[in-house]
């Protein structure tokens, strides 16, 4: 499959260029994604190029949202902004429990910020640095487009490096397609630490009258060597051993994942067209949107050991020796929708969506088939789910909207969700700020294999109660004040973790969680002082600990030069949260569980950082974890688990529009 499908990316990609650019050099597109007319090439100010028309660059760039019914745009960032915060996590949430070294599992500590349902459970520590299909950004573009983004640091067998590539082209006005590469490959400073994750995604868009279509075709690949954390805490906080000398537990284990989609929307325009104009953005809407998704997804996940260590495993449940535990996963879901859009319609002036959507999951994993045998089997569920919507999105002040979902046969069968989410300004929509008020009620199945599960070193057999969640939340926003302020309140019920033993565990009572933010920018000239807080209070803190305060500090000196050609931003970030029991992590099941054994945190990481702007590309030089010698070495981030010492970092965006 993996050959079938580079073979196929290869192909597709070089016929797109060889297209894009026979087409593209001949026709001088407008600012609405249309042939220009041979009045609007008069009126155009641009020159001829050598290749015939000097094309004006304007790029369009969305996201598909609400099950892939509506559209929402996506602004490309093309500042100098946080380009040097580049880490995955730290870009979804500001703090985090993680293995130390780029690319590794992490768990976001900030309980509104964590991956609920990833649909295969051992990716939830992996998902920041997945590409799905619902992460996609699709593009309309009159010029071709390139994204290019490097950034390395460290010596020889200690080095750090991620790389990313975006390249999209028109082939004709209404049709797109792109080709993205993600890599990380990080050795670690620590012994046998060495993350290598790639995404490789082609991806395609089109839409002319009343059809549009969008494609996915896309492959994750994780591998992890897994070190099972330092054999002493001492040796970090007390000695000045270098990383790659410090002792650690596990010296042959690693896990591999891998995940592939293919997935296809399709959508389809019933009644007269109407133009629609938003921020001089032309679209066209229909009465009624037919839609159909196809979503095929394959994945699998291994771990193994060929030198077990009996100090770190507590069981060796099926071979002394080595370990060898495996899961694999595929998925189909079909899903056909109805969307009545807003004002489009004389019997219903609000907008509204009914849908179904049908899933067929298919598990590979270990089984018990007799009392002293197991075995690699087979087995199938499968989930018929009901969607409803109402929605209010176009008014000038005041929008809403409110899903419903409804399991109503399979293996979640009378699982639910129910989601508001109202937005009021104060004036117009341009004065940029008001409130926002959402609510959340949603009854869930536990994922399918924390109900039975035979490993080497962990096992399980239970009977789950469905998890129960209510959030509901307010917002006040002011952009021009560069502010926002905000709480939430939840109420979990029959809360799932994993628990002391590394095992799945249910809560026998409720447990609240209420969640306070506030973001605040001050500018004094040309200085910058952003502030990120967080504050969190959990009701049970045995279960579901969480830190008081967690803080992202980002203050620096901004300023162009040569007229604008020259763009700097120097300055120091600081990550920190206050002490709690932060996550241990079970390698063999890939999954961080709690401790009772001591408290982390209340340590600041302090990086400075560099940023530049020549014309289109932005480049950055940082110092990471700048104080690592400095005062307290108490800088763990999971259980045993040190962050990395400080390294220096650089790294560059460079973008072309042609």
């Amino acid at each position: 499959m993996k050959q079938y499908f580079i073979i196929l990316a290869l192909v597709f990609g070089f016929s797109v260029i060889s297209f894009a650019q026979r087409d593209l050099t001949g026709v001088s597109i407008g600012p609405d994604g249309r042939p220009m007319t041979e009045q609007q090439k008069k009126d155009d100010s641009g020159m001829l190029d050598s290749l015939g028309y000097d094309v004006e660059s304007v790029i369009k760039t969305w996201k598909l949202t609400d099950m892939n019914s509506a559209v929402e745009p996506f602004k490309l960032d093309t500042i100098l902004g946080e380009i040097q915060n580049y880490n995955p996590i730290y870009r979804r949430s500001i703090s985090n429990s993680y293995l130390g070294n780029l690319g590794s599992a992490y768990q976001s500590n900030i309980y509104t910020d964590r991956v609920n349902d990833e649909g295969f459970l051992f990716f939830k520590p992996y998902r920041a640095y997945m590409v799905k299909p619902e992460d996609i950004v699709y593009f309309n573009t009159t010029t071709p487009y390139t994204r290019l983004f490097y950034e390395t640091g460290g010596p020889k067998g200690q080095s750090e490096n991620l790389l990313r590539v975006l390249q999209t082209q028109n082939i004709t006005p209404d049709w797109n397609v792109g080709i993205n590469y993600d890599l990380i490959s990080s050795d670690g400073q620590y012994q046998n630490q060495k993350t290598k994750l790639y995404d490789f995604t082609i991806f395609s868009s089109y839409k002319r009258t009343n059809y549009g279509m969008n494609m996915v075709l896309n492959m994750n690949r994780m591998s992890a060597e897994e070190n099972g954390g330092v054999f002493r805490d001492s040796l970090i906080t007390d000695t000045d051993e270098e990383a790659e000398n410090i002792q650690v537990n596990l010296t042959n284990a690693r896990s591999k994942l891998t995940n592939f989609n293919l997935f296809m929307n399709h959508s389809y325009g019933i009644g007269k067209e109407k133009e629609i104009v938003v921020e001089e953005d032309t679209t066209y809407s229909y009465a009624i949107d037919l839609l159909y998704t196809l979503n095929y997804e394959n994945n699998s996940w291994q771990y193994k050991d060929d030198n077990l260590n009996s100090d770190f495993y507590t069981d060796f449940l099926l071979n002394t020796n080595s370990t060898f535990d495996k899961v694999k996963q595929s998925a189909i879901r079909n899903t056909f929708q109805v969307v009545f859009n807003e004002n489009e319609n004389k019997w219903i002036r609000l907008g509204a969506r009914f849908g179904i959507e049908s899933e067929f999951l298919k598990y590979n994993l270990r089984r018990n088939v007799s009392q002293y045998a197991w075995q690699q089997k087979d087995e199938n569920i499968h989930n018929n789910e009901l969607v409803a919507s109402l929605f209010s999105l176009s008014g000038k002040s005041l929008n809403w909207k409110a899903v419903g979902k409804y399991t109503f046969e399979g293996y979640r069968q009378n699982d639910f969700e129910l989601d508001y989410q109202l937005t009021k300004w104060i004036g117009e929509k341009d004065a940029g700020h008001g409130f926002k008020l959402s609510g959340r009620l949603e009854s869930t199945t536990p994922d399918f294999i924390l109900e039975k599960y035979y490993g080497n070193h962990q096992q399980w057999d239970l009977n789950l109660d469905k998890k129960t969640e209510l959030r509901v939340g307010g917002e006040y926003f002011n952009k021009k004040y560069r502010f926002k302020i905000g709480a939430s309140f939840s109420q979990i019920d029959n809360y799932t973790y994993f628990g002391l033993q590394a095992t799945p565990e249910q809560a026998s009572s409720g447990i609240s969680v209420i969640t306070g933010y506030l973001q605040k920018n001050f500018k004094l000239g040309n200085f910058y002082l952003n502030q990120s807080l967080v504050g969190q209070n959990s009701s049970d803190e045995n279960i579901l600990p969480l830190p008081t305060l967690s803080i992202y500090s980002n203050n620096y000196y901004k300023n162009e030069f040569f007229n604008g050609a020259l763009g700097l931003q120097t300055g120091v970030s600081i990550h920190y949260n206050t002490g709690f029991y932060a996550p241990n992590y079970m390698p063999a099941t890939g999954q961080f569980y709690l401790q009772n054994e001591k408290e982390l945190g209340d340590y600041p990481k302090v990086n400075v950082y560099f940023n530049f702007r020549i014309k289109r590309t932005r480049l950055f030089i940082m110092y990471e974890h700048a104080n690592a010698s400095i005062g307290s070495k108490n800088y763990f981030s999971a259980l045993h688990y040190p962050i990395n010492p400080s390294m220096l970092k650089y790294g560059l965006i460079w973008t072309f529009y042609n």
